[in-house]
């Protein structure tokens, strides 16, 4: 199947890149670790999401079985190397954990596999788009609150911890937990009706000054088509950086990481 391919993996202002990035072959995947609440340090020094992120990566490159197949392997790798690092599983805001977004291309077919906040994106041969699986947005009550009260209220930090605590409860990451392969979505796509495939995590979201239950990529998938993707994460940067101190645009940090691939059919 030809194609051509664009990609982003870029850090954000946080100490180090959670996010991974997987183009090999016909497997295109993105993954974005949540820094664990513990502020815990593994192996060479990377967060509980940075060990999480590359983790599930490297699982999805490891077969040919139905990415739900290499979604679970995946969340028992994690588990694993938490097993062998000594995380406390009754501690479950210092689990580490990762959203995954990827697809596969096979024979005129993409297979596509979502868990958590990172996309999967169709966009027609008619211009319109669709995501593949749409969700409440888990991280709306938090952004809210930072609206509301700025990113650094001590309600602010109370609530991201209420909210990690419900992983794969209400929302799915791969985290190690059994319940993680009930929150998994995929599905395929006929590849003759789709003209780009776009996956991404949330730092490539475009920012928006009232958080939304349910995001609205309309905007991210127009940037993306007329200015490709360095072009799109220009512009997010450009805004981020004009709001230094979080106010107009609520948000965790002044840049998130990025991980994004359009892929041309």
């Amino acid at each position: 199947m030809g194609m051509k391919v664009e990609q982003i993996l870029e850090q954000g202002s946080g100490a180090q890149n959670e996010d991974y990035l997987i183009s090999e072959h016909d497997v295109f995947g993105v993954f974005d670790g949540s820094t664990s609440l513990d502020g815990a340090f593994f192996g060479d020094g990377r967060s509980g999401g940075a060990m999480a992120s590359s983790i599930a990566g490297r699982a999805f490159l490891g077969g040919s079985e139905p990415l739900t197949g290499l979604g679970a392997l995946a969340n028992d790798s994690i588990r694993a190397q938490m097993e062998l690092c000594g995380v406390d599983f009754s501690r479950r805001c210092g689990l580490w954990s990762t959203s995954a977004a990827v697809v596969r291309l096979r024979n005129g077919v993409i297979e596509w596999f979502q868990t958590g906040d990172s996309q999967v994106v169709f966009i027609g041969q008619d211009g319109n788009h669709r995501v593949a699986t749409r969700r409440e947005d888990h991280d709306f009550p938090t952004l809210s609150l930072i609206r509301e009260k700025g990113r650094h209220h001590p309600e602010v930090r109370k609530l991201v911890e209420t909210i990690r605590q419900d992983m794969n409860r209400s929302y799915g990451v791969l985290n190690g937990e059994r319940e993680a392969v009930d929150f998994f979505r995929t599905g395929m796509e006929d590849a003759r009706n789709i003209k780009t495939v776009l996956i991404f995590t949330d730092g490539l979201d475009v920012p928006c000054p009232a958080p939304k239950k349910y995001k609205d990529f309309s905007c991210l998938v127009d940037m993306a088509c007329e200015l490709g993707l360095e072009g799109l994460r220009d512009h997010v940067r450009s805004q981020e950086a004009a709001d230094p101190d979080m106010k107009r645009y609520p948000r965790f940090k002044k840049h998130d990481d990025i991980a994004a691939i359009a892929i041309h059919l």
